[in-house]
């Protein structure tokens, strides 16, 4: 039985290869960019990629789990975009009604702060 090969376009992002590119983008963002890059003590290609790639590999949830995410998009017809948007909103749905950290890890009984 012959190996299965996977398609060239299967791998075209597992590539060590890097590309520049260049973006413009208004000077908030690079700032509000910046900052969050330093706060978690990264630089700003690697804090933009990490977010990138999180959108493109819907952020390293298992495949069980992007299953299901992506079919739910797709029978909403809504773009990734849009769709993460609506989660964020369904979310807020439940904050607002739960209150905030309503499911927060517990240690011992009590909720951790």
């Amino acid at each position: 039985m012959p190996a299965k090969t996977k398609p060239p376009e299967a791998d075209a992002f597992s590539s060590t290869e890097k590309i520049m590119q260049t973006f413009r983008m208004p000077r908030e963002l690079v700032i509000f960019l910046k900052d969050e890059a330093a706060a978690r003590g990264s630089d700003l290609t690697g804090h933009v990629v990490r977010h990138l790639d999180g959108l493109r590999t819907w952020f390293g949830l298992p495949g069980a789990a992007t299953a299901l995410l992506d079919a739910d998009r797709e029978a909403l017809k809504m773009g990734r975009y849009e769709y993460l948007l609506h989660l964020l909103f369904q979310r807020s749905l439940q904050l607002r009604e739960k209150g905030p950290g309503f499911d927060a890890p517990t240690t011992g009984g009590t909720r951790r702060r």
